[in-house]
Order: structure tokens, then C-alpha cells, then sequence
């Protein structure tokens, strides 16, 4: 086993802090960027609504007054705000709350349809999952880089 005889460094010894990965993607420029990506997609799959990879109606539409409403593409204006506070992330701190908000909610949509019967288990493992990752990468970004709190000096 890595590691175990004295003192010798195996590749699964280093703590997940070190892994140039996972710090390549917590800096907040590529977190931004990485966030403005999965909203596009989002707008994507609304766009493409007749796709077996994004949305499949089934030929179906969707029916009532306000239907239109749930393709409306409103990931567009997140997208254009993520990249546009990815120019200069120290300015823009409290981007990253949104972010962990919109992650937080895309999980909770996700799982309600799935218990209404409106999406199968498949169709929501990716975006729970995408979501997830984010929303930690967030979350740890969030937790790392905290503002100081009023009155404090």
C-alpha cells in the first residue's frame, strides 16, 4: 500500500488541498467561467427541445398559459453576469452567494420534479451531480474567502 512503509509519499498520500486540479478550478475567474458554461447549457436544453441529449418532449407540447414561461432561456442573463464578474472576481465577491443559491436550487428543482413523476432518475443525475460539484466548489470559495464582519478589526 502507498505510503504505508516509513515515511515514503505515495500519489494518494497528499491531501486533496494539494491536487492542482481541484485548485486550477477553485480559483475564482475558472469557477466563474465554469459557472457561466453550465448556464449555458441550461439554455442550451431549453433551446434544443426536441433532443434525445438535452430535452426530449416526446412530441409533445407543453400545454397552458404560462408554458412558454418554463423555456424562456432565463439562464442567459446568469451566464452574461458570471462572465462578466469573471473579468474581475476580488470585485465582485458576492457573485459566488448567487451562484451557491442557483446550485442550491437547481438540486431542490431536480429533485421535486423527479418525486412529481415529471423526470425520470436519468434525466436528473447529471444536473444533480454537475450542481453538486459546483455548488461545493462554491461553497469551499465561499468559506475560504470570507469578508470580514462589521465591527470587527
Amino acid at each position: 500500500m502507498p505510503g504505508a512503509r516509513g515515511g515514503e509519499i505515495g500519489p494518494y498520500d497528499k491531501p486533496l488541498s494539494d491536487n492542482t486540479f481541484l485548485q486550477f478550478l477553485r480559483q475564482p475567474r475558472m469557477l466563474l467561467i465554469l459557472l457561466a458554461a453550465w448556464a449555458i447549457i441550461g439554455a442550451l436544453t431549453e433551446a434544443f427541445s426536441s433532443s434525445d441529449l438535452f430535452l426530449d418532449l416526446n412530441d409533445r407540447d407543453l400545454d397552458g398559459a404560462l408554458a412558454g414561461r418554463a423555456l424562456a432561456w432565463e439562464s442567459i442573463p446568469l451566464a452574461v453576469l458570471y462572465l462578466y464578474c469573471a473579468r474581475d472576481p476580488g470585485r465582485f465577491p458576492r457573485i459566488f452567494w448567487l451562484a451557491l443559491i442557483e446550485q442550491a436550487v437547481a438540486i431542490i428543482a431536480c429533485f421535486y420534479h423527479w418525486g412529481r413523476g415529471d423526470l425520470g432518475g436519468e434525466s436528473i443525475l447529471i444536473p444533480v451531480v454537475v450542481s453538486a460539484s459546483l455548488g461545493a466548489l462554491v461553497f469551499l470559495h465561499i468559506v475560504q474567502h470570507r469578508e470580514p464582519e462589521l465591527g470587527s478589526t
